[in-house]
């Protein structure tokens, strides 16, 4: 007796690819559903945040628009760390390292490992920093204590 195939999860098709749509295609609204794998309600909510029919009764969406759309909101979405913040998975939140203390392991001649725990959930967080930035940091904190500190 042989086992049923192993069934992979189904990927969602919007977080794929920002150009899932043919450009040049009109895609109407149960066409665009099962494009990107959506209920109705999420495509509302596409309109709400800026996604255009071309036309007024919203029955027809060119398929360079759907695309453009996606590209801005992955655009909006991404917000990178400055060369002194942590993120943390846990909190979904950055952690500076001039704030919080964090421990080093160095990893090769140019980059170090760089790991502090989440004041809010207790959980680690880790970065890979180079060595630059670490000394650029060490002194940043360096003379932060030392203005602290009276004469």
């Amino acid at each position: 007796m042989t086992s049923p195939p192993e069934r992979k999860p189904k990927r969602r098709k919007n977080l794929k690819s920002s150009r899932i749509a043919r450009a040049n295609w009109f895609y109407t609204r149960p066409e665009t559903w099962k494009l990107f794998g959506i209920c109705p309600n999420t495509l509302r909510n596409w309109e709400a945040l800026g996604l255009k029919p071309i036309e007024p009764e919203g029955r027809l969406f060119l398929g360079s628009d759907l695309n453009a759309f996606h590209s801005r909101r992955r655009k909006q979405v991404k917000n990178p760390c400055a060369s002194h913040e942590v993120f943390c998975t846990a909190c979904k939140s950055t952690h500076s390292l001039l704030n919080e203390p964090f421990k080093e392991d160095p990893l090769s001649r140019f980059t170090s490992r760089v790991s502090l725990t989440c004041p809010s959930t207790g959980k680690p967080c880790s970065s890979f920093v180079r060595k630059t930035v670490l000394d650029e940091l060490r002194q940043g904190l360096e003379s932060k204590s030392s203005s602290e500190t009276p004469d």
